[in-house]
C-alpha cells in the first residue's frame, strides 16, 4: 500500500502548524538598522532590504523587459503602491517585481516536480510560487505600517520638544533627522518629506506625499491635523503634544486588543494542524492494524 501521501501531509500538517504558530506570535523585524547620517543616502532612505527579491535580482533582470510588456496597469499600479508602503520602492520596480513573481514560478514548478513528477503536484506548487512573492510584499508592507505607527508617538514628542523650544516645524524635522541614529521607518518617511521640501514642494504637499506614501489612518489623521494646524496658526508645539499624547494612547489599546487575541491565533492551527497529527500518532497503529488484518 502507497502511503507516500500520508507522510507527505503529515509534514506538511506539522510544519504549517509549527510556523502559523511561530508568524501569529513571535514579533517579526520592521527593518530598523543602525545608521549615522553619513550613511543614509538618496537611493536608500528607508533602510528596508528587499529579501529574495533583492538577492535573485540578477536572475530575473533579463526578464524585466518583456514583463514591462505583459504587466497590467491595474496590477502595477497596485505592485507601486506596496512597494513604496513596504519601503523598497527604489530597490525592485512593479516590472522587476513581475519578474520576481516570474522566476519563482519556476522555481517551485522544480521543486514539485522533484517532490513528485505529476502534472497535479507541479500545478500545486507553481501556484504557490506564484502567489508567494505578492504575499510577502503585503506583509512586508503591513509590518512596515505597523512599525511606523508604532514609531510615531516618541518621534512626534521629539518634534513637540524641537519646536517647544523655538525651532519651526521644518527645523525640528531637520534636527530629528540629524540627531536620530536609530532610524526607525517613521523617522525614515520624515527625512523623505524634508528633502521633498528642499527640492521645492510645499510643506503641505510634502506632508500628504508621506501621508500617500504610508497610507494609514493614523498617519492620515496626523497630517491632517498638522495642516490644519498650520493654516489656523495654532501653537504647533501643542498640537505636536495632544497628538504624542493620542496616538500613546492608541497603541496601548492595540498591544492590549494584540494580548487578548493571541490565544485564538494560537487556537487555529493547533486544531487544524498540530491535533491531527496527534491523533494520528496515537490512533494510527490501530487504524493500520484493523486495515491490514481484514
Amino acid at each position: 500500500m502507497d502511503i507516500w501521501w500520508i507522510k507527505a501531509a503529515g509534514y506538511l500538517l506539522f510544519f504549517a502548524g509549527v510556523s502559523a504558530s511561530v508568524y501569529f506570535l513571535l514579533p517579526r523585524p520592521s527593518g530598523v538598522k543602525e545608521t549615522t547620517r553619513t550613511e543614509v543616502e538618496a537611493e536608500d532612505l528607508t533602510g528596508e532590504s528587499a529579501g529574495l527579491a533583492g538577492l535573485l535580482k540578477p536572475v530575473y533582470a533579463p526578464l524585466v523587459r518583456f514583463a514591462a510588456l505583459v504587466l497590467p496597469a491595474g496590477y502595477g499600479q497596485s505592485l507601486k503602491s506596496s512597494l513604496v508602503t513596504a519601503g523598497i520602492d527604489r530597490k525592485v520596480s512593479p516590472e522587476e517585481f513581475l519578474a520576481f513573481q516570474g522566476v519563482m514560478l519556476c522555481i517551485f514548478c522544480l521543486m514539485g516536480w522533484l517532490f513528485k513528477p505529476q502534472f497535479s503536484m507541479v500545478l500545486g506548487f507553481g501556484a504557490l510560487g506564484l502567489f508567494y512573492p505578492y504575499w510577502w510584499l503585503v506583509d512586508k508592507k503591513q509590518a512596515r505600517q505597523k512599525a511606523i505607527t508604532t514609531a510615531m508617538p516618541d518621534s512626534v514628542d521629539m518634534l513637540a520638544l524641537s519646536t517647544a523650544s523655538g525651532l519651526d516645524f521644518l527645523a525640528g524635522m531637520k534636527r530629528i533627522c540629524d540627531l536620530t541614529a536609530k532610524r526607525d521607518p517613521f523617522v525614515s518617511e520624515l527625512v523623505v518629506a524634508y528633502q521633498n521640501i528642499k527640492l521645492g514642494m510645499s510643506t503641505e504637499e510634502a506632508l500628504k506625499t508621506m501621508a500617500l506614501r504610508v497610507n494609514t489612518p493614523e498617519m492620515h489623521a496626523f497630517v491632517s491635523i498638522l495642516i490644519q494646524a498650520q493654516k489656523m496658526g495654532s501653537s504647533i508645539s501643542d498640537v505636536l503634544k495632544l497628538q504624542a499624547i493620542r496616538m500613546r494612547q492608541d497603541r496601548f489599546m492595540r498591544a492590549e486588543r494584540a494580548g487578548a487575541v493571541a490565544t485564538q491565533k494560537l487556537l487555529l492551527p493547533l486544531v487544524l494542524c498540530l491535533f491531527p497529527i496527534i491523533f494520528g500518532v496515537i490512533f494510527g497503529p490501530y487504524v493500520l492494524k484493523y486495515i491490514y488484518s481484514r
